[in-house]
């Protein structure tokens, strides 16, 4: 099973570990698939990638996605 199908119905088994927290996942390029579910979603900054790190599952980069959001949402404090 190699298309986006099966890994929506969970047929195909984790194939991936979270870099994070080691949570099991599946890759669709590691998969075989033409995409991966992240390639759908916004990137991150280039200072948010840990150098050496690899892959994270889905809730992993969600609340990295998270923190920056809420990092750029600080109130300026040299604002009077």
């Amino acid at each position: 099973m190699s298309d986006a199908s099966a890994v929506l119905t969970g047929q195909l088994r984790p194939v991936e570990h979270c870099s994070h927290c080691g949570a099991g996942f599946v890759c669709g390029y590691v998969a075989g698939l033409p995409e991966c579910w992240c390639a759908s979603q916004p990137l991150l900054p280039a200072r948010r990638i840990v150098p050496g790190q690899h892959c994270l599952c889905p809730a992993c980069l969600a609340e990295r996605r998270q923190a920056v959001h809420e990092s750029t949402q600080e109130p300026d404090s040299a604002a009077g």
